[in-house]
């Protein structure tokens, strides 16, 4: 099968979550030929054996076509950020270069991609991976913001929630990371299908440190990760520090925001920007942690760390974008003094630990090793491409 795959993010080095997912579905279409529509990288070469059709938007275009889609009133300002003219240049330049049997459009922001596909070649099957509802993703945060911006963001929410409705129910198959993402976008009967993103297993073979250790690893430029963690750092972690005084906390990944710097001020606090790799600052940890109150699909953070063997708290916004397997593997706590006893009893008992491990990592074996994702994604596509 020629498959299309349309996104608005270079997919490599995959360290955001959109990447890692585009790349997941790169690795199990190898057996079909694929061309990849998306911005250029900087300095990366492209993924190998697909087609690759980027393009560069310059900042004022960007801008320009957002405010067009601000304008409008009905579609989403996100999804304007994207649809430029150099980016519809592409998709077209690809649809009558590539001849796609299959067009996937990644996330409500390429929705516009859709209507070129739809203007220039009707007929050709559309497969609408939303990856996490957009439309859920900032209902939750219109609730959780200042109410002088909550009317723009709610706005914002609805549009989303409209459009992708309308992908939806344009596309032969709709998938989603999670079953509550899936709901939220009022998929026809017998046509979603929920494809979590896969917990990529580590390779490091370092012992946990020898002093009580958390982590919050991934996106730390991700807003709900950084505003999961402020409050962690006010609420909990000092009482986590006055029972075990010699405690780390450790936060490793991508894009720390400026918030997320300024914690590495704070006793016992490490900030590890950017790191190449995930796996040594897992092994070393003896619980991790996934402390946000907003955001939808499936946390990364959490599967990775079941992956390496190490258990997690979570807050239950975060756990409901789990299965049902899933939620019972991991320590659910809202509150401070929820989240102070789930680490103060897993850092001092060493047999609770284990404990919730285990149950993490036969979640992930279950149903988010990559071998179950890839046969997952590849039984979309099958259906998808017969229309």
């Amino acid at each position: 099968m020629r498959i299309l795959l349309v996104t608005t993010r270079f997919p490599l080095p995959a360290w955001r979550g959109q990447q890692v997912r585009t790349v997941e579905w790169l690795e199990a279409l190898r057996d079909h030929q694929v061309a990849l529509v998306c911005p250029e990288g900087e300095g990366s070469s492209g993924p190998d054996g697909v087609d690759l059709h980027s393009y560069r938007s310059s900042a004022p275009s960007r801008m320009w076509a957002a405010l067009r889609y601000a304008g409008l009133g009905r579609l989403p300002v996100q999804e304007g950020l994207y649809a430029t003219g150099a980016a519809r240049k592409a998709v077209r330049r690809a649809v009558a270069e590539f001849c796609p049997d299959l067009v996937i459009i990644q996330m409500a922001r390429c929705a516009w991609a859709a209507d070129v596909v739809e203007s220039q070649a009707p007929g050709i099957p559309m497969l609408f991976d939303a990856i996490d509802a957009m439309g859920l993703h900032y209902g939750r945060m219109a609730e959780r913001t200042q109410s002088l911006v909550r009317p723009i963001v709610r706005a914002e929410a609805a549009r989303c929630r409209r459009r992708e409705i309308d992908l939806a129910a344009r596309a032969a198959v709709t998938v989603a990371v999670a079953d509550r993402d899936l709901e939220a976008l009022n998929v026809p009967s017998g046509r979603g299908l929920a494809v979590p993103v896969a917990g990529r297993e580590t390779s490091q073979a370092l012992s946990p440190a020898t002093q009580p250790t958390v982590v919050l690893s991934g996106n730390l430029g991700y807003r709900p990760t950084v505003e999961g963690a402020q409050w962690f750092s006010t609420e909990v972690w000092p009482k986590v520090r006055s029972v075990f005084p010699d405690a780390r906390w450790v936060l490793a990944g991508a894009r720390p925001a400026r918030a997320i710097r300024a914690l590495a001020a704070l006793p016992g606090v490490e900030i590890q920007a950017d790191v190449p790799e995930l796996g040594p600052f897992l092994a070393q940890s003896w619980v991790a942690i996934a402390p946000m109150a907003s955001g939808s699909g499936v946390p990364m953070k959490v599967l990775e760390a079941w992956a390496a063997g190490v258990p997690v708290v979570a807050h239950p916004w975060t756990a409901a974008g789990l299965d049902s397997v899933g939620r019972g593997a991991v320590r659910q706590a809202e509150g401070t003094e929820q989240w102070v006893k789930a680490l103060v009893d897993l850092l001092g008992d060493g047999n609770q630990r284990k404990t919730l491990a285990d149950l993490g990592r036969n979640a992930w074996n279950q149903t988010y090793h990559p071998q179950k994702i890839a046969q997952k994604i590849r039984e979309a596509v099958e259906v998808a491409g017969r229309g």
